[in-house]
């Protein structure tokens, strides 16, 4: 018995002897070869930052044409010029991916505040399920909490997640054919698999009643990625509980970035259905996330417009300038609330081509009925733009108001016609701000017209506010060729 405890302890010393051999002359290597990521923590300690920035590739994607390459990251940073700020960005990323960037990023160091990017996509099946999941979990085995030594035995002997990427498609399946849709109303169809399959049957029609090859394809990938119910038990949320508990040990300020969805193409594509569930998921992360002490939740779902979105025939959340710009100042005025004395205003935002903003809060009711108007002449609308998406603000006290967004045109002969356009129904909340989007056509009315007038009217007595009335002109519909396929499993992240 003597001899076999001498044994037994004889390899334990010899095992501590190997662990403190390679963590001290090849634990890096192995690192900076398999596990990339916590590159990104050093260098964050290396340079002292103060605020982190977590993120896929949002962050970092550009048009092919931009000069402007910088990240959403350095757009923020630029209101904070006093401030040490960093960036951690690992292309199709996600909540798990953070929570160990962040693990490896030593209590000690400088770091007060982290910004963790929060996309609406990843809480879906696509996602979760992605091919790129396999290569995103081996990055991981490193940066468990065990000895490094034997974290080099499990990345040896894979003892990590590894599946086809058939196998990954048959998951993704299976959730899209099994979660059902929660609706508070009647829906035609229980699942997403069925919602899609439907779509795809049916087809998309434009405004003239023509059947659209591209925008039907594309109205299934809407319903394939954002068709679906966040609950409690979603991967995800445990992913972002587990990174809330990660900031509180270490004292640090988080906030979670939720970034900005093609709200435009999605309502236009996928209707009130797919809006209600967009929006019912961001409600559930704001109420989950947003009363927590200590945890800040950035909502920039309807912030950018359709134009400012570089892939248009697949859903991302890749922005040009503008919207990363955008996006930029949004989450800078949060974190002003954490670094006040430091905050400064480029006065960067500038608004794009065909792109008005009209900021400010006003109150509608019978006696005061209209909003702030956008008053255009026909000679500024470009004749390459077929269609006009106009988002804003809406915040009614209960469900007697009579909202209409109206499309005003007055023709040389001074006859004035208007097409109205009900709000209510994209509304699903009362007592609180929410918004409402359209994608509406350039007709031959609208580009003889002398005068156009965009605002939002109500005739009721029951008064609503408005604010922040977003107009963006672009070409009508997809020019390049969708690819169809009726199932596709990638994070979309990557522009695929």
């Amino acid at each position: 018995m003597k001899k076999l405890l001498t044994r037994i302890g004889m390899v334990l010393v010899m095992l501590l002897i190997l662990n403190w051999v390679y963590s001290k002359w090849f634990f890096e290597k192995d690192l900076r070869k398999h596990s990339d990521i916590v590159v990104h923590a050093w260098d964050v300690v290396n340079d002292s930052c103060r605020i982190v920035y977590l993120g896929e590739s949002s962050n970092n994607t550009y048009g092919e044409k931009e000069a402007n390459h910088r990240k959403i990251s350095e757009f923020t940073s630029d209101y904070f010029p006093t401030v040490k700020m960093g960036n951690m960005t690992k292309s199709a990323g996600h909540a798990q991916t953070y929570y160990y960037m962040l693990k490896h990023v030593p209590a000690s160091s400088t770091v007060e505040t982290v910004v963790v990017t929060m996309n609406l996509r990843s809480f879906g099946p696509l996602w979760i399920y992605s091919r790129l999941e396999t290569a995103l979990r081996k990055q991981l085995v490193l940066l468990e909490d065990y000895p490094p030594l034997m974290n080099r035995f499990l990345l040896a002997f894979k003892a990590y997640t590894i599946r086809t990427d058939e196998e990954w498609d048959a998951l993704a399946y299976e959730h899209r054919h099994k979660d059902p849709l929660d609706f508070p109303y009647d829906f035609e169809f229980d699942d997403n698999y069925a919602w899609d399959s439907a779509n795809a049957w049916r087809g998309w029609y434009d405004f003239d009643g023509k059947y659209n090859t591209e925008m039907t394809w594309m109205a299934g990938y809407y319903i394939k990625s954002y068709g679906f119910n966040i609950t409690d038990d979603n991967p995800r949320v445990k992913d972002f509980d587990a990174i809330v508990e990660l900031c509180r040990e270490r004292g640090w300020n988080l906030v979670f970035n939720l970034l900005a969805e093609d709200v435009d193409k999605a309502n236009e594509l996928g209707g009130k259905d797919l809006m209600f569930l967009m929006k019912r998921n961001r409600d559930y992360l704001l109420r989950r996330y947003g009363s927590l002490d200590g945890v800040t939740v950035v909502n920039n779902l309807s912030l950018v417009r359709d134009v400012n979105f570089i892939d248009q025939e697949w859903t991302t959340e890749h922005y040009y300038e503008e919207g990363r710009r955008i996006i930029a100042d949004h989450l800078a005025q949060t974190l002003r609330n954490f670094y006040p004395e430091d905050y400064h205003n480029p006065d960067s935002l500038k608004m794009d081509t065909g792109h008005y903003f009209l900021e400010g809060t006003i109150m509608i009711d019978r006696q005061t009925p209209y909003s702030m108007a956008l008053a255009l002449t026909a000679d500024s609308i470009r004749s390459d733009w077929g269609m006009v998406n106009v988002a804003f603000e809406i915040n009614q006290q209960d469900d007697l108001s009579k909202p209409i967004f109206a499309m005003e045109k007055l023709d040389a002969q001074g006859e004035k016609s208007i097409d109205s356009y009900d709000v209510k129904a994209q509304v699903i909340k009362t007592g609180a701000w929410d918004f409402a989007t359209f994608a509406l056509p350039i007709d031959s009315t609208f580009r003889t017209a002398q005068k156009i007038k965009l605002y939002v009217h109500n005739f009721s007595d029951s008064p609503i506010q408005i604010r922040n009335l977003d107009v963006s002109f672009r070409p009508a519909y997809l020019k390049a060729k969708v690819k169809a396929q009726s199932y596709k499993s990638v994070d979309g992240d990557d522009g695929k």
